[in-house]
């Protein structure tokens, strides 16, 4: 048995030129036309009862009755307005420019953009407009102190049930942005860029070249660093004058603690767990690059900054982060010779620095559009949105490690596949368990320097900020005011 076409069976009937075969033909075929238009009318059903014409072996023609299954047509969603309180920042302002793209997909859905400053008074302002009932469906936040504080505060909601109705999968985002995200077993947002801190060891490519020294590479330790500033730095006062320069600030010197196996605070945030062995050797080696080998550049000698003495050449190496590598060798600076690759490893473990950084997105606990938000959240924080964020200039490339390996991404900045190499077991920061963050890092941000000036021993200054973030971390009295 074989199937003809309306077309071949014409042809056979009229190749027998037999008037009446071909006048039955004839009304067969306006017979088959008037069944396909009913079966075109027919979709606002799940079934439809209709005539089926088919032609079987050469002339014997059958109409049988048969139920057909036809699509019925979306009811139509009204329309819905998710409105975000955000900053103005690069990831913003591509996150407006694709939101008509975000439309296309989603008609029912558009995001109404307000707020639009910078951090400074950001998150009072996010809290003043959830106090006064007026916050909006979606607010951002850095990965860390804050995305923890909106959520024990019931600014936001957790998104598991979200993520459970939807199906959306999780697999791909960074684990530790998504360690960094979580409060209690719940997570508290959703990050849509995330990396692992500053962890790059940006270099300048002229003056290993001049010295005829090969560049750092990804399986360098510390070791290989000391060797290659000691190879590089002048004393005669020509460039580079020196190898390598010290920035030993928190959060942005976190890769380093994690890098020599210490820790600032306790898993449980409420003890400094500075003064270990770890600790100590983490300063100890900061300090012994600027003072004992004389390889950095001690505080009076740094010329209006360490990334100004990198460009110039006066520095050879500088850990920071891809963010600033980016901006470095950005259009306006094609001519500079700037290198990158992960900082170096610790020589006897082989760990590598990382801290799990980043921007999340949170659900107001009081929003009317919690599924359409979350819609907006799945949107920017897959693959291709990472991937045109960086291609644009607006900020690193997502959250996801697929993202960061796009073999456009790598083909512009090959460093970025070393990266997420790290990024997915960035470990987070542990937080004081009172979120008194920025008297924590104070603690450190205001020794460090006596460290570097020579002015106190490692040791020392390790146990003065212990002693400080212990009082930090000191339970209030119930009857405090800030403990009710």
């Amino acid at each position: 048995m074989k199937t003809w076409s309306r077309r071949r069976f014409i042809r056979q009937a009229a190749a027998a030129g037999a008037a009446l075969a071909t006048a039955a033909c004839r009304e067969r075929v306006v017979r088959v036309q008037e069944l396909v238009e009913v079966e075109k009318e027919v979709t606002k059903v799940i079934t439809a009862i209709v005539r089926e014409t088919v032609v079987v072996g050469e002339t014997q023609i059958v109409e049988r009755t048969v139920e057909k299954v036809v699509t019925a047509p979306p009811a139509p969603q009204p329309k819905v307005v998710v409105v975000a309180d955000v900053m103005n920042y690069g990831w913003t302002r591509y996150g407006i420019l694709v939101s008509p793209a975000f439309q296309e997909l989603f008609p029912h859905i558009t995001v109404a953009w307000r707020g639009l400053d910078g951090w400074a008074g950001y998150p009072e302002h996010v809290e003043a407009l959830a106090a006064a009932g007026e916050l909006g469906d979606l607010v951002e936040s850095p990965l860390g102190a804050l995305v923890i504080r909106w959520a024990q505060r019931s600014v936001t909601q957790p998104l598991d049930s979200l993520i459970a109705v939807d199906g959306f999968d999780l697999e791909g985002v960074f684990r530790g942005a998504l360690a960094a995200c979580t409060h209690g077993h719940e997570l508290a947002a959703m990050p849509f860029i995330a990396h692992a801190g500053e962890n790059l060891l940006l270099y300048n490519q002229h003056a290993f070249k001049d010295a005829g020294a090969d560049p750092p590479g990804p399986q360098w330790t510390l070791d290989d660093l000391e060797a290659a500033s000691r190879a590089l730095t002048r004393q005669d006062g020509r460039p580079p004058r020196f190898g390598y320069g010290v920035r030993y600030d928190l959060p942005s010197a976190y890769p380093m603690l994690h890098l020599f196996g210490a820790r600032l605070l306790s898993e449980d945030g409420r003890n400094c767990a500075l003064d270990s062995r770890n600790g100590v050797d983490c300063l100890t080696w900061a300090h012994e690059q600027v003072y004992s080998h004389r390889l950095a550049p001690q505080p009076w000698q740094i010329n209006r900054g360490l990334q100004r003495m990198l460009l110039l050449g006066e520095l050879a190496m500088l850990r920071h982060s891809f963010r600033t590598f980016m901006h470095l060798t950005g259009p306006s600076l094609d001519g500079l010779s700037l290198g990158a690759t992960l900082m170096p490893r610790h020589p006897t473990s082989r760990r590598v620095g990382a801290l799990a950084t980043g921007m999340a997105y949170g659900i107001t606990r009081g929003s009317a559009a919690p599924r359409e938000a979350f819609q907006w959240i799945k949107f920017m924080s897959s693959r291709e949105m990472g991937v045109q964020m960086l291609l644009g200039g607006y900020a690193e490339p997502g959250c996801r490690r697929a993202s960061w390996g796009d073999p456009r991404v790598v083909e512009r900045y090959p460093v970025c596949a070393e990266v997420a190499d790290t990024a997915d077991d960035a470990p987070r920061e542990h937080l004081p368990w009172n979120l008194r963050t920025e008297e924590c890092l104070g603690a450190w941000n205001s020794r460090v320097p006596a460290l570097l000036a020579d002015e106190i021993p490692p040791e020392q200054c390790a146990r003065e900020i212990c002693q400080a973030i212990e009082q930090v971390l000191r339970p209030l009295p119930p009857w405090s005011p800030d403990a009710l």
